[in-house]
């Protein structure tokens, strides 16, 4: 049965077993020669243990974490609810995306948020409906708390929250937070209907990224820069992802305007598909509901069964499948997201979503010093064409760059812009 929650789809979250504090599911891998992303508790989670890792011969690389418990369920529930409630009739644009005898058609129109989650419920795999909403929430002071418990869950797990949780926040450790308003990433309300698909991307500013799902549950996939799964063939500060660019045919997509028609960041994007097609046999989002109600754990298990098996939801046919084989034991990785997981998105791995369900998220990225701001000012220097010159920086900016910067991230970002603006 379909239960509603402030309008929208709902399906509580599902709790697994997990073993140690670290746990892989109950799943071996398959001859699809796809693997599961790790799962740990948020009690339990240590960013240097789970996911900032180095390779003996000392190049460094991360693997994407799905933590649970990140948030309780109730607090989900009311952050959905505050959501809807003081954004419902704000408009956004709804996507559409159809597929008539394997080509891909794609429509555009501006609806309010309720609208877009009634069209969500009609949403289907040939013929589906998806919303990605940057800035909705900003400057909305009502939702202010709201954007502090989200900020607080992501921040928490890095260490960035302490025991004076005010106080701590407005010291503020994200290079992003400094940013110049015009420049500053924001946060982004992402609803999928069934058989809905983001694209396949990695992120721009080579931030990592993060997303905490409210509402609902999607499938993750992960396609591993070479460098995260090989040390021999890491040779360069990007984990080698250009091989993986030029294998998904990657194009460049801006995404922050700088001055003089040029651009501080762009992302990678690619008109291939994980998720292109489906199994007939698979269950609706309507068969998954009530799973729900009898059956959670099968639930679960189907879904991550979906998520580990490309024959079920199968590649677009030019996904260089064994391509990408050359340069690793295993390339592809999954998740199964439920309300109150956050997923941790490492930077330079192309990744994609599916939605067996109507489903509610949040995505996020942070600039924090620890890897990310070193590879945010590399990319931006790259973006606008300027070599980088370390001993011609300011001394903040070289620290970084030399991984020996231990002051506030404050003047890190207001250094950059200061060497940007002259």
């Amino acid at each position: 049965m379909y239960l509603f929650v402030a309008g929208l789809f709902h399906v509580a979250s599902v709790k697994i077993k997990l073993v140690s504090g670290l746990s892989t599911p109950r799943y071996t891998k398959l001859n699809n020669n796809v693997q599961p992303v790790d799962i740990i508790d948020s009690s339990l989670f240590d960013p240097n243990k789970h996911y900032f890792h180095t390779h003996a011969n000392g190049n460094q690389y991360e693997t994407p974490v799905l933590i649970k418990n990140a948030l309780a369920k109730q607090k989900c529930e009311l952050a959905c609810e505050h959501i809807v409630q003081e954004l419902g009739h704000d408009s956004v644009v709804l996507q559409r995306k159809m597929y008539e005898l394997d080509e891909a058609k794609s429509e555009m129109a501006e609806v309010t948020l309720l609208q877009a989650l009634d069209y969500m419920m009609d949403s289907q795999h040939e013929d589906s409906f998806f919303c990605f909403c940057e800035g909705l929430m900003d400057g909305k002071e009502s939702l202010q708390d709201v954007k502090n418990m989200l900020c607080d869950t992501k921040e928490s797990l890095f260490g960035a929250v302490g025991d004076d949780i005010s106080s701590s926040r407005a010291c503020r450790r994200d290079l992003f937070d400094f940013f110049p308003e015009d420049f500053r990433p924001t946060d982004c309300l992402v609803m999928a209907g069934e058989g809905a698909t983001s694209t396949l991307h990695r992120d721009p500013y080579t931030w990592t990224g993060t997303s905490l799902c409210l509402e609902g549950t999607k499938i993750w996939r992960f396609i591993a820069p070479p460098g995260a799964i090989s040390e021999r063939v890491h040779t360069s500060n990007d984990s080698d992802v250009g091989v993986i660019d030029d294998a998904v045919k990657s194009y460049r997509l801006p995404s922050v305007a700088w001055e003089n028609n040029s651009f501080l960041s762009c992302g990678w994007q690619s008109d291939m598909s994980l998720f292109r097609n489906r199994n007939v046999g698979i269950r609706s989002a309507e068969s998954f509901a009530s799973l729900e109600v009898t059956n959670p754990s099968q639930k679960y298990d189907e879904m991550m069964r979906l998520a580990l098996d490309i024959n079920e939801l199968s590649p677009s046919r030019d996904f260089p499948s064994s391509e990408l084989g050359n340069h690793g034991a295993t390339n592809l990785y999954a998740a199964v997201q439920e309300p109150g997981d956050l997923l941790i998105i490492p930077a330079y791995w192309w990744h994609q979503t599916y939605a067996l369900e109507p489903s509610l998220a949040i995505a996020s990225q942070r600039g924090g010093l620890q890897r990310d701001a070193k590879r945010i000012i590399t990319h931006v220097f790259d973006t606008l064409g300027l070599p980088i010159h370390v001993d011609k920086l300011p001394l903040s900016l070289k620290d970084v760059m030399n991984d020996s910067y231990k002051g506030p991230t404050k003047e890190v970002s207001m250094s950059l812009f200061q060497y940007l603006s002259h």
